[in-house]
């Protein structure tokens, strides 16, 4: 029983620690909206310009 209650008490003081830790290297709000909007607008473009690319019309043939 004492086992469990000090691997509680570890665990919940790592998890405390790597919030502080890890909430400090984080980008704001603003910063993170603002490069999750552009990376999926790229990523969108990406797929649409392979799109275009695989279409062939078979007037050639």
């Amino acid at each position: 029983m004492g086992y469990k209650i000090l691997g509680f008490v570890v665990w919940q003081g790592a998890r405390w620690y790597a919030r502080r830790r890890v909430t400090r290297m984080l980008p704001s709000r603003r910063v993170a909206t603002a490069a999750f909007v552009v990376s999926a607008v790229a990523a969108i473009a990406v797929v649409s310009a392979t799109k275009r690319g695989d279409r062939t019309d078979c007037a050639d043939c």
